[in-house]
C-alpha cells in the first residue's frame, strides 16, 4: 500500500490533481503507445517483404 502511494505521488504531475484519474489515463496512454510501435513493426515487415 506504502508502494502504490508513493508511485501514485510521483506521477502527480499537479498537487491538485486526482489519483484515480491519472491511473487509467496512464494506462490508456501506454496501450496506445504499444499499438503505434506494433503497427510500425507490421508496416516495416510488410515492406521488407514486398521489397
Amino acid at each position: 500500500m506504502i508502494l502504490r502511494h508513493r508511485l501514485r505521488n510521483a506521477f502527480h504531475p499537479r498537487p491538485g490533481a486526482p489519483g484515480r484519474g491519472n491511473g487509467p489515463t496512464a494506462r490508456a496512454t501506454d496501450i496506445i503507445l504499444v499499438m503505434m510501435a506494433g503497427l510500425l513493426v507490421i508496416a516495416a515487415i510488410f515492406k521488407i517483404l514486398q521489397g
